[in-house]
């Protein structure tokens, strides 16, 4: 009985030795996605006209988190947009800043900026939320 106990640790042992590489990975590449830097710049977001009620102020595509979770490293621009809808901008740089509606709750919907780096194959390098509650709702962190 005791061998089998032995062999059965090995196996186990050796499974999680062989998966070991995969997490860290896989935490590395959600790192480089949904990281928050201030560095950054983002367009502005203003009313259309002073009158406009608050609601209409900041408008985003509609998105939900688990598809906000298919971008990748690597992934390419055409890929990005088919999943985050057209950018509301592109930079010299090459980045491109998506406006993202996001569930907050039940009922309610946070408006966030969604910066795509890519790198010069036109792959997704990285990519930078505007603010650190759009990246912990990407990371699935409670805000």
């Amino acid at each position: 009985m005791t061998r089998w106990f032995g062999g059965l640790r090995a196996l186990l042992t050796l499974t999680l030795v062989a998966l070991l590489p995969f997490g860290p990975a896989e935490a590395q590449e959600s790192d480089q996605l949904n990281r928050v830097d201030p560095q950054v710049e983002f367009l502005s977001v203003s009313r259309a006209y002073s009158d406009m009620d608050a609601q209409y102020a900041r408008v985003g595509v509609r998105r939900e988190i688990a598809e906000i979770r298919r971008i990748a490293i690597g992934q390419s621009q055409s890929d990005v947009q088919a999943v985050l809808g057209r950018p509301a901008a592109g930079y010299d740089d090459g980045s491109l800043e998506f406006h993202l509606s996001l569930p907050l709750t039940a009922r309610d919907r946070l408006i966030c900026q969604y910066r795509v780096f890519l790198d010069g194959e036109g792959g997704v390098a990285r990519a930078v939320w505007r603010r650190p509650q759009c990246a912990e709702l990407a990371l699935g962190r409670p805000n």
